[in-house]
Protein backbone atom coordinates (compact mmCIF):
# COMPACT_ATOMS: atom_id res chain seq x y z
CA UNK A 1 0.00 0.00 0.00
CA UNK A 2 1.38 3.39 -1.04
CA UNK A 3 0.35 6.59 0.74
CA UNK A 4 0.13 9.99 -0.96
CA UNK A 5 -0.44 13.11 1.13
CA UNK A 6 -1.83 16.12 -0.72
CA UNK A 7 -0.64 18.98 1.43
CA UNK A 8 0.00 22.70 1.52
CA UNK A 9 -0.14 25.06 4.47
CA UNK A 10 -1.79 27.62 2.20
CA UNK A 11 -5.46 27.26 1.35
CA UNK A 12 -7.02 28.08 -2.00
CA UNK A 13 -4.45 26.15 -4.03
CA UNK A 14 -6.71 23.39 -5.35
CA UNK A 15 -5.58 20.90 -2.72
CA UNK A 16 -8.91 19.18 -2.08
CA UNK A 17 -9.88 19.21 -5.76
CA UNK A 18 -6.55 17.54 -6.51
CA UNK A 19 -6.99 14.91 -3.80
CA UNK A 20 -10.47 13.96 -5.04
CA UNK A 21 -9.53 13.72 -8.70
CA UNK A 22 -6.17 12.05 -8.15
CA UNK A 23 -7.82 9.34 -6.05
CA UNK A 24 -10.55 8.80 -8.65
CA UNK A 25 -8.07 8.58 -11.52
CA UNK A 26 -5.97 5.98 -9.70
CA UNK A 27 -9.13 4.01 -8.90
CA UNK A 28 -10.07 3.96 -12.60
CA UNK A 29 -6.86 2.04 -13.28
CA UNK A 30 -8.20 -1.03 -11.47
CA UNK A 31 -6.71 -0.17 -8.09
CA UNK A 32 -8.41 -0.12 -4.71
CA UNK A 33 -8.04 3.39 -3.32
CA UNK A 34 -8.89 4.94 0.03
CA UNK A 35 -9.42 8.71 0.08
CA UNK A 36 -8.85 9.91 3.60
CA UNK A 37 -10.39 13.29 4.47
CA UNK A 38 -8.14 14.73 7.16
CA UNK A 39 -9.49 18.28 6.97
CA UNK A 40 -12.12 19.10 9.64
CA UNK A 41 -13.90 21.22 7.04
CA UNK A 42 -14.82 17.97 5.31
CA UNK A 43 -14.46 19.37 1.82
CA UNK A 44 -13.18 16.15 0.25
CA UNK A 45 -16.21 14.35 1.68
CA UNK A 46 -18.47 17.14 0.45
CA UNK A 47 -16.91 17.07 -3.01
CA UNK A 48 -17.93 13.42 -3.37
CA UNK A 49 -21.37 13.90 -1.83
CA UNK A 50 -20.24 11.87 1.19
CA UNK A 51 -20.44 14.50 3.94
CA UNK A 52 -22.67 13.85 6.94
CA UNK A 53 -22.60 16.04 10.04
CA UNK A 54 -23.28 13.08 12.33
CA UNK A 55 -20.68 10.80 10.73
CA UNK A 56 -17.92 9.28 12.80
CA UNK A 57 -14.44 10.28 11.68
CA UNK A 58 -10.80 9.73 12.58
CA UNK A 59 -11.18 11.51 15.90
CA UNK A 60 -13.37 8.62 17.03
CA UNK A 61 -10.76 6.17 15.71
CA UNK A 62 -7.85 7.94 17.42
CA UNK A 63 -9.70 7.99 20.74
CA UNK A 64 -10.73 4.31 20.55
CA UNK A 65 -14.43 4.98 20.04
CA UNK A 66 -14.45 3.27 16.63
CA UNK A 67 -12.30 1.09 14.39
CA UNK A 68 -11.12 2.46 11.07
CA UNK A 69 -13.04 -0.20 9.13
CA UNK A 70 -16.28 0.93 10.80
CA UNK A 71 -16.17 4.51 9.47
CA UNK A 72 -15.14 3.79 5.87
CA UNK A 73 -17.75 4.61 3.19
CA UNK A 74 -17.44 2.01 0.47
CA UNK A 75 -17.54 2.55 -3.31
CA UNK A 76 -18.35 6.25 -3.20
CA UNK A 77 -16.87 6.10 -6.70
CA UNK A 78 -16.01 2.82 -8.45
CA UNK A 79 -12.91 1.47 -6.73
CA UNK A 80 -12.78 4.41 -4.32
CA UNK A 81 -13.64 4.29 -0.61
CA UNK A 82 -13.74 7.38 1.61
CA UNK A 83 -12.96 8.10 5.24
CA UNK A 84 -15.15 11.16 5.90
CA UNK A 85 -14.38 14.14 8.11
CA UNK A 86 -16.52 16.42 10.24
CA UNK A 87 -15.82 19.37 12.51
CA UNK A 88 -15.31 16.86 15.33
CA UNK A 89 -11.96 15.99 13.75
CA UNK A 90 -10.61 19.40 14.83
CA UNK A 91 -10.50 18.08 18.40
CA UNK A 92 -7.79 15.64 17.30
CA UNK A 93 -5.35 18.56 17.31
CA UNK A 94 -5.68 18.58 21.12
CA UNK A 95 -5.43 14.89 21.95
CA UNK A 96 -3.91 14.30 25.39
CA UNK A 97 -0.25 13.38 25.63
CA UNK A 98 -1.03 10.03 27.25
CA UNK A 99 -2.92 8.73 24.21
CA UNK A 100 0.31 7.39 22.73
CA UNK A 101 2.68 8.55 20.00
CA UNK A 102 0.35 11.30 18.80
CA UNK A 103 2.18 11.88 15.52
CA UNK A 104 2.04 8.15 14.71
CA UNK A 105 -1.66 7.54 15.27
CA UNK A 106 -2.61 7.64 11.59
CA UNK A 107 0.21 5.33 10.52
CA UNK A 108 -0.80 2.82 13.19
CA UNK A 109 -4.48 2.85 12.19
CA UNK A 110 -3.74 2.54 8.47
CA UNK A 111 -1.80 -0.65 9.19
CA UNK A 112 -5.15 -2.30 9.87
CA UNK A 113 -6.26 -1.84 6.24
CA UNK A 114 -2.90 -2.21 4.50
CA UNK A 115 -3.92 -5.42 2.75
CA UNK A 116 -7.20 -3.98 1.46
CA UNK A 117 -5.91 -0.99 -0.53
CA UNK A 118 -3.28 -0.34 -3.15
CA UNK A 119 -3.19 3.41 -2.55
CA UNK A 120 -4.25 5.86 0.14
CA UNK A 121 -4.70 9.53 -0.81
CA UNK A 122 -4.87 11.95 2.13
CA UNK A 123 -6.43 15.41 1.87
CA UNK A 124 -4.54 17.34 4.55
CA UNK A 125 -5.85 20.45 6.33
CA UNK A 126 -4.39 23.83 5.25
CA UNK A 127 -2.22 24.07 8.34
CA UNK A 128 0.75 22.30 9.87
CA UNK A 129 -0.74 20.90 13.05
CA UNK A 130 -0.93 17.41 14.49
CA UNK A 131 -3.21 16.07 11.73
CA UNK A 132 -0.91 17.18 8.90
CA UNK A 133 2.18 15.88 10.70
CA UNK A 134 0.46 12.49 11.05
CA UNK A 135 -0.22 12.44 7.31
CA UNK A 136 3.28 13.50 6.30
CA UNK A 137 4.94 11.02 8.65
CA UNK A 138 2.90 8.15 7.17
CA UNK A 139 3.40 9.14 3.53
CA UNK A 140 5.55 7.70 0.79
CA UNK A 141 5.00 10.79 -1.36
CA UNK A 142 3.86 14.34 -0.66
CA UNK A 143 2.09 16.16 -3.47
CA UNK A 144 2.17 19.95 -3.02
CA UNK A 145 -0.33 21.86 -5.17
CA UNK A 146 0.77 25.44 -5.78
CA UNK A 147 -1.31 28.26 -7.18
CA UNK A 148 0.44 31.02 -9.08
CA UNK A 149 1.25 33.65 -6.42
CA UNK A 150 3.99 34.79 -4.07
CA UNK A 151 2.03 33.30 -1.18
CA UNK A 152 1.92 30.00 -3.04
CA UNK A 153 5.70 29.93 -3.48
CA UNK A 154 6.25 30.72 0.19
CA UNK A 155 3.88 27.92 1.20
CA UNK A 156 5.84 25.36 -0.82
CA UNK A 157 9.14 26.44 0.72
CA UNK A 158 7.73 25.94 4.22
CA UNK A 159 6.51 22.48 3.24
CA UNK A 160 10.01 21.56 2.04
CA UNK A 161 11.45 22.57 5.41
CA UNK A 162 8.95 20.40 7.26
CA UNK A 163 9.50 17.38 5.01
CA UNK A 164 13.28 17.73 5.37
CA UNK A 165 12.90 17.46 9.15
CA UNK A 166 10.66 14.41 8.78
CA UNK A 167 13.10 12.75 6.38
CA UNK A 168 15.85 13.15 8.98
CA UNK A 169 13.68 11.95 11.86
CA UNK A 170 12.20 8.98 10.00
CA UNK A 171 15.51 8.11 8.32
CA UNK A 172 13.77 7.42 5.03
CA UNK A 173 13.08 9.18 1.78
CA UNK A 174 9.76 10.94 1.30
CA UNK A 175 9.25 11.79 -2.36
CA UNK A 176 7.97 15.26 -3.27
CA UNK A 177 6.07 16.46 -6.30
CA UNK A 178 5.05 20.07 -6.85
CA UNK A 179 1.90 20.52 -8.96
CA UNK A 180 1.10 23.93 -10.52
CA UNK A 181 -2.66 24.45 -10.22
CA UNK A 182 -5.20 27.09 -11.28
CA UNK A 183 -2.85 27.91 -14.15
CA UNK A 184 -3.92 30.59 -16.63
CA UNK A 185 -0.92 30.83 -18.95
CA UNK A 186 -2.51 33.72 -20.85
CA UNK A 187 -1.52 36.19 -18.15
CA UNK A 188 1.96 37.64 -17.74
CA UNK A 189 1.84 37.19 -13.99
CA UNK A 190 1.03 33.50 -14.25
CA UNK A 191 3.86 32.93 -16.73
CA UNK A 192 6.20 34.73 -14.34
CA UNK A 193 5.26 32.43 -11.47
CA UNK A 194 5.50 29.32 -13.65
CA UNK A 195 9.11 30.26 -14.42
CA UNK A 196 9.80 30.80 -10.72
CA UNK A 197 8.27 27.43 -9.81
CA UNK A 198 10.41 25.69 -12.40
CA UNK A 199 13.57 27.51 -11.31
CA UNK A 200 13.10 26.85 -7.58
CA UNK A 201 11.77 23.29 -7.61
CA UNK A 202 12.83 21.99 -11.02
CA UNK A 203 13.64 18.42 -10.00
CA UNK A 204 10.34 17.97 -8.21
CA UNK A 205 7.90 19.84 -10.48
CA UNK A 206 5.30 17.64 -12.11
CA UNK A 207 5.70 17.74 -15.91
CA UNK A 208 1.98 18.49 -16.13
CA UNK A 209 -0.14 21.25 -14.67
CA UNK A 210 -3.80 21.76 -13.89
CA UNK A 211 -5.18 24.62 -15.91
CA UNK A 212 -7.90 26.84 -14.51
CA UNK A 213 -11.34 25.69 -15.64
CA UNK A 214 -14.86 26.11 -14.35
CA UNK A 215 -15.52 22.45 -15.18
CA UNK A 216 -13.73 21.40 -11.98
CA UNK A 217 -16.04 23.56 -9.90
CA UNK A 218 -19.05 22.17 -11.72
CA UNK A 219 -17.89 18.62 -10.95
CA UNK A 220 -17.59 19.44 -7.24
CA UNK A 221 -21.08 20.95 -7.33
CA UNK A 222 -22.38 17.66 -8.73
CA UNK A 223 -20.46 15.66 -6.13
CA UNK A 224 -18.41 13.63 -8.63
CA UNK A 225 -14.80 13.60 -9.91
CA UNK A 226 -14.06 15.37 -13.18
CA UNK A 227 -13.46 12.00 -14.89
CA UNK A 228 -17.13 11.19 -14.26
CA UNK A 229 -18.54 14.65 -14.90
CA UNK A 230 -16.61 15.44 -18.10
CA UNK A 231 -14.19 12.61 -18.99
CA UNK A 232 -13.13 14.27 -22.27
CA UNK A 233 -12.18 17.58 -20.64
CA UNK A 234 -8.62 18.87 -20.41
CA UNK A 235 -8.81 18.72 -16.61
CA UNK A 236 -9.69 15.01 -16.72
CA UNK A 237 -6.69 14.36 -18.94
CA UNK A 238 -4.41 16.40 -16.68
CA UNK A 239 -5.40 14.52 -13.53
CA UNK A 240 -5.15 11.19 -15.33
CA UNK A 241 -1.59 12.09 -16.39
CA UNK A 242 -0.82 13.10 -12.80
CA UNK A 243 -2.06 9.73 -11.52
CA UNK A 244 0.16 7.89 -13.99
CA UNK A 245 3.15 10.01 -13.00
CA UNK A 246 2.79 9.53 -9.26
CA UNK A 247 2.21 5.79 -9.61
CA UNK A 248 5.40 5.64 -11.68
CA UNK A 249 7.34 7.58 -9.03
CA UNK A 250 6.11 5.27 -6.28
CA UNK A 251 7.24 2.27 -8.32
CA UNK A 252 10.72 3.80 -8.38
CA UNK A 253 10.70 4.44 -12.12
CA UNK A 254 12.51 7.44 -13.65
CA UNK A 255 10.58 10.70 -13.81
CA UNK A 256 8.52 10.64 -17.03
CA UNK A 257 9.56 12.95 -19.83
CA UNK A 258 7.72 14.17 -22.86
CA UNK A 259 8.25 11.45 -25.46
CA UNK A 260 5.13 12.00 -27.55
CA UNK A 261 6.18 15.28 -29.12
CA UNK A 262 3.29 17.02 -27.40
CA UNK A 263 4.29 19.64 -24.87
CA UNK A 264 2.80 19.51 -21.38
CA UNK A 265 0.70 22.40 -20.15
CA UNK A 266 3.51 23.84 -18.10
CA UNK A 267 5.90 23.33 -21.01
CA UNK A 268 3.61 25.24 -23.34
CA UNK A 269 3.33 28.07 -20.85
CA UNK A 270 7.08 28.25 -20.36
CA UNK A 271 7.71 28.13 -24.09
CA UNK A 272 5.18 30.90 -24.59
CA UNK A 273 6.89 32.96 -21.92
CA UNK A 274 10.24 32.37 -23.60
CA UNK A 275 8.90 33.52 -26.98
CA UNK A 276 7.39 36.60 -25.44
CA UNK A 277 10.70 37.47 -23.81
CA UNK A 278 12.40 37.48 -27.22
CA UNK A 279 10.13 40.33 -28.27
CA UNK A 280 10.03 41.98 -24.87
CA UNK A 281 9.14 45.66 -25.15
CA UNK A 282 9.61 46.58 -21.53
CA UNK A 283 10.38 50.18 -20.78
CA UNK A 284 12.00 51.76 -17.77
CA UNK A 285 9.36 53.73 -15.92
CA UNK A 286 10.19 56.35 -13.29
CA UNK A 287 7.34 57.38 -10.98
CA UNK A 288 7.94 60.52 -8.91
CA UNK A 289 5.93 61.33 -5.80
CA UNK A 290 6.69 64.83 -4.42
CA UNK A 291 5.96 65.89 -0.86
CA UNK A 292 6.86 62.61 0.88
CA UNK A 293 10.23 63.52 2.42
CA UNK A 294 10.94 61.49 5.54
CA UNK A 295 7.95 59.19 5.02
CA UNK A 296 7.83 55.47 4.17
CA UNK A 297 6.39 55.14 0.66
CA UNK A 298 5.70 51.80 -1.06
CA UNK A 299 4.18 51.17 -4.49
CA UNK A 300 1.62 48.46 -5.30
CA UNK A 301 -0.37 47.80 -8.46
CA UNK A 302 -1.62 45.22 -10.90
CA UNK A 303 1.92 45.12 -12.34
CA UNK A 304 3.22 43.47 -9.13
CA UNK A 305 0.13 41.59 -7.93
CA UNK A 306 -0.58 44.42 -5.45
CA UNK A 307 2.40 43.45 -3.32
CA UNK A 308 4.02 46.68 -2.04
CA UNK A 309 7.38 47.40 -3.74
CA UNK A 310 7.57 43.93 -5.30
CA UNK A 311 9.50 44.21 -8.62
CA UNK A 312 10.43 47.85 -7.89
CA UNK A 313 13.98 48.07 -9.25
CA UNK A 314 15.14 51.18 -7.42
CA UNK A 315 13.77 53.57 -4.80
CA UNK A 316 15.42 56.99 -4.73
CA UNK A 317 14.92 60.11 -2.64
CA UNK A 318 15.56 63.52 -4.16
CA UNK A 319 14.75 66.21 -1.62
CA UNK A 320 11.15 65.64 -0.59
CA UNK A 321 10.42 63.54 -3.69
CA UNK A 322 10.35 59.73 -3.69
CA UNK A 323 11.15 58.04 -7.01
CA UNK A 324 10.26 54.46 -7.92
CA UNK A 325 11.86 52.79 -10.95
CA UNK A 326 10.04 49.91 -12.69
CA UNK A 327 10.43 47.89 -15.88
CA UNK A 328 7.03 47.49 -17.57
CA UNK A 329 5.51 46.46 -20.87
CA UNK A 330 3.57 49.19 -22.69
CA UNK A 331 0.00 49.28 -21.42
CA UNK A 332 -2.39 50.76 -18.89
CA UNK A 333 -1.95 49.91 -15.21
CA UNK A 334 -3.62 50.75 -11.91
CA UNK A 335 -1.68 51.42 -8.72
CA UNK A 336 -1.85 52.74 -5.16
CA UNK A 337 0.65 54.01 -2.63
CA UNK A 338 1.23 52.67 0.86
CA UNK A 339 2.36 55.68 2.90
CA UNK A 340 3.45 54.95 6.48
CA UNK A 341 1.39 51.76 6.35
CA UNK A 342 -1.77 53.42 4.97
CA UNK A 343 -3.13 52.70 1.49
CA UNK A 344 -4.06 55.72 -0.65
CA UNK A 345 -4.26 56.83 -4.25
CA UNK A 346 -1.65 59.14 -5.78
CA UNK A 347 -3.13 62.58 -5.04
CA UNK A 348 -0.78 64.22 -7.57
CA UNK A 349 -2.20 62.09 -10.41
CA UNK A 350 -5.64 63.30 -11.58
CA UNK A 351 -6.30 60.15 -13.63
CA UNK A 352 -7.89 57.49 -11.45
CA UNK A 353 -10.53 54.76 -11.36
CA UNK A 354 -12.84 53.61 -8.57
CA UNK A 355 -12.01 50.27 -6.94
CA UNK A 356 -14.03 47.56 -5.20
CA UNK A 357 -13.40 48.84 -1.68
CA UNK A 358 -14.93 52.27 -2.18
CA UNK A 359 -11.70 54.16 -2.92
CA UNK A 360 -9.68 54.99 -5.99
CA UNK A 361 -6.74 53.52 -7.87
CA UNK A 362 -4.43 55.80 -9.81
CA UNK A 363 -3.83 55.15 -13.52
CA UNK A 364 -0.41 54.69 -15.13
CA UNK A 365 -0.01 54.66 -18.91
CA UNK A 366 3.21 53.25 -20.33
CA UNK A 367 3.82 54.25 -23.95
CA UNK A 368 6.19 52.61 -26.44
CA UNK A 369 9.09 54.99 -25.96
CA UNK A 370 12.60 54.88 -24.55
CA UNK A 371 11.59 55.91 -21.03
CA UNK A 372 8.32 56.77 -19.41
CA UNK A 373 8.40 59.38 -16.68
CA UNK A 374 5.42 60.01 -14.48
CA UNK A 375 5.58 62.97 -12.11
Amino acid sequence: MKIIAVANRKGGCGKTTTAINLAACIARKDHRVLLLDLDPQGHASLGLNAYREDARDLYHVFTGQAELEEIILHDVFPGLDVVPATLTLAMAEHLPEDIGARDRLLEERLADVRDRYDYVVIDCPPSLGLLSLNALAASDLVLIPIEMSTFGLAGVERMYETIALLRKREERDIAIRVLPTLVDSRTRLCRHFLREVWQRFAEDVSPGAVLFTVRLREAVHKGVPIVAYDPTSAAAAQYDALAKELMSVLRGEPKPTNTTGQMTAIGRALEEARRRNVNDKRRQVVLRFPGYGGRDVLLAGDFNNWEPDHNVLVTRRVGDTVEKVLSLQPGVYQYRLVVDGQWQDDTANPERASNLVGGYNSILRVEEQAEAVHA
